[in-house]
């Protein structure tokens, strides 16, 4: 039945060009979700400003309506920048067909690339052409094997992959003086994420791919007459777990509310495939639809772990939409029954495990927001989170540090390096905002939920507690300290904790924090060692002038402390010293118990940057040590420095 998904495929797929000359071919699209056109953001003549662009003509099968671009990635040369999504006029967003897209996260082989072109002197008209995917080009681009020649104006057709009837890519360019190509996988489509809005669109929210994804998967699902595209695509393979079957999960899927956090869905997909896929950080599930790619070609059958990876789901979302899960229940319950015996005891065993794991384990449960918008506030050792390791190399020139970036996905035993340095030297603290940028912004995007930000923690030698982190970037704002809770720790607190760590953090954790305030360093040793568990120094001299105070809270088992981060301090303590401690004073006794001080912290750093913020100003130039024993940093057998 290739051959009528290939028809379905055609009467997809469009021809875009300016709303004053219809007849002009600037490049092709194709329907992805009722009203919607994904296309390459080069076939519309961006050159750099977005909203400059203008009205666009978009014709194909029973269509020939105004539209407009309305998000777009960048449009930068690497095959994930180069996408965009064209948004029909509204009266025009019904009556047509859409492709059915992959999940699937292996390569296609046989492909049918489509589109439209123009020949010399004639109006445009339809192609499409059979190639093989034959290689990849970084994590999102196929290569095509010259069998072919793609023409000019075919650029932002639909890839169909001939063996499984779906649409696994987007046809991007032809190769200069050669035949075949080059094409987007249609994997790339989670980076709309965090699209660029155009013109003020918000129709698809705060995660356009999850509402473009969700809209596609719920057309499909109301298609069910006629030669519609799951029914033919259904009747390209045989096996257990069938294009209906994926519909109709995928639909319900759809009217879930999303994944709190990329990191905590790949952590229930590991655990129901009883292992940890080799993904690259780029081609990660991000929501529950992606998650169900991962069923294919599994060697229990595909049926099987897409019915426990459906139960997980819905464990994990029962408290939060209670009547799209009993849907969904009753959906993998009556599949279930069509299971052999054997294979129906199997999963209603792993249903009777997912039931125990959500009582015990809330973490997926329905843990949202810190402000209470949505559910129960996340206990804090329950809070997303990022360390940077920050280590000295003794080697290098200068003062140059190299750096691993770690995260706790299913709790404190847990330890996951996400990256880390790869030059020689490693970076000087000036340039440690620009080297990792980059390796943030992926930890950020695999663990930040909606209504909760990872919180970002920076390790380094106590000589270096002067490392404003909480004000990057100094070029905008909010500051990220405004944004997420920052805070630092103790390089030299990695592995097992000692008692007076644990003893002091068991007295900090819940009950009102104390002000231990810390005037001249010669007298600091003796009243750290002497103060009750309940107390928190603040220390009003900066780390440059002040290091052994502070080396010596760490050695007093500290796991909580506050210090000023102004520049010079004179010898005596002075008016500064004084404000410091009172307000000091006030936030920790404001807080009951220290799991709540990183997000109070947090809290006054945004309203510092608002209109009648000035009495919480003072947050800008204090820091924050919170490291947490029952989370040490690990011990790493490769040491952070030049070989």
């Amino acid at each position: 039945m290739t051959g009528q998904l290939e028809q379905l495929a055609i009467r997809a797929t469009v021809r875009i060009g300016p709303d004053t000359a219809p007849g002009t071919l600037w490049g092709s699209g194709f329907l992805v979700a009722p009203g919607w056109v994904l296309t390459c953001a080069h076939v519309l003549h961006i050159d750099g400003d977005v909203e400059s662009v203008g009205t666009l003509r978009v014709q194909g099968h029973r269509l020939d309506t105004p539209a407009r671009l309305a998000y777009w990635l960048g449009g930068g040369t690497d095959p994930e920048q180069d996408l965009a999504l064209v948004r029909l006029k509204d009266d025009a967003a019904d009556g047509h067909a859409c492709v059915r897209l992959t999940d699937r996260y292996d390569p296609p082989h046989q492909v049918t690339a489509f589109g439209w072109r123009t020949p010399t002197g004639g109006a445009p008209q339809r192609w499409n052409g059979h190639s093989e995917c034959n290689g990849r080009d970084g994590s999102y681009g196929f290569t095509l094997a010259p069998h072919m020649e793609i023409p000019h104006g075919a650029s932002g057709g639909p890839l169909l992959d001939r063996d499984h009837g779906v649409v696994a890519g987007i046809v991007k360019a032809r190769r200069a003086g050669k035949d075949g190509g080059l094409a987007v996988a249609a994997t790339a489509l989670r980076g709309f994420r965090e699209a660029r809005a155009v013109g003020g669109e918000d129709s698809l929210g705060p995660d356009p791919y999850a509402a473009l994804i969700r809209a596609h998967d719920r057309w499909h699902h109301r298609m069910t007459a006629g030669p519609n595209w799951v029914r033919l695509q259904g009747e390209t393979r045989a096996g257990g777990w069938g294009a209906r079957d994926s519909a109709e999960a995928s639909a319900l899927l759809a009217e879930l509310p999303r994944p709190l956090s990329s990191a905590e869905l790949q952590w229930m997909i590991s655990r129901v495939l009883g292992y940890e896929p080799l993904w690259e950080d780029e081609l990660a599930p991000v929501d529950w639809r992606d998650g169900q790619g991962w069923a294919h070609d599994q060697p229990e059958g595909a049926e099987i772990v897409a019915l426990h990876y459906l139960l997980a789901v819905a464990h994990a979302c029962r408290r939060r939409a209670p009547d799209a899960v009993a849907e969904l229940e009753r959906w993998v319950k009556a599949r279930i029954e069509r299971l052999p015996g054997p294979f129906a005891a199997l999963l209603r065993e792993r249903a009777a495990d997912e039931r125990e794991l959500v009582v015990g384990d809330d973490r997926l449960a329905d843990n949202t927001d810190d402000h209470g918008s949505a559910g129960p506030v996340a206990p804090d050792s329950e809070r997303p989170v990022i360390a940077v390791e920050l280590e000295r190399n003794p080697y290098g020139p200068g003062e140059r540090f190299h750096w691993r970036v770690w995260s706790w996905p299913d709790g404190p035993a847990t330890a996951r390096m996400l990256d880390e340095d790869t030059e020689d030297e490693g970076a000087p603290l000036a340039d440690l905002q620009r080297a990792l940028h980059q390796p943030l912004r992926r930890a950020f995007r695999k663990l930040d939920a909606e209504h909760r930000r990872a919180r970002l923690e920076l390790a380094l030698p106590v000589e270096h507690f002067g490392l404003d982190v909480h004000q990057w970037p100094r070029t905008a704002e909010p500051s990220m300290g405004a944004r997420r809770q920052v805070v630092l720790r103790a390089l030299n607190r990695r592995g097992e904790p000692s008692p007076e760590w644990r003893e002091r953090w068991d007295g900090v954790a819940g009950s009102a924090l104390k002000a231990l305030p810390v005037h001249a360093p010669e007298y600091a040793k003796e009243a750290l060692e002497a103060a009750a568990p309940d107390a928190v120094p603040v220390l009003c001299r900066p780390p440059h002038q002040n290091a052994d105070s502070l080396t010596d809270t760490i050695g007093a088992g500290y796991g909580v402390a506050l210090w000023s981060l102004k520049g010079e301090h004179a010898r005596a303590c002075g008016v500064d010293c004084g404000e410091l401690y009172g307000r000091s004073a006030q936030l920790l006794g404001s807080v009951d118990g220290a799991a709540a001080l990183p997000e109070r912290l947090r809290a006054l750093r945004e309203q510092a940057g608002e209109e009648g913020g000035e009495d919480a100003a003072w947050t800008a130039h204090v820091a924050l040590l919170y490291d947490d024993p029952r989370r040490p940093l690990p011990v790493c057998d490769d040491p952070l420095d030049s070989p």
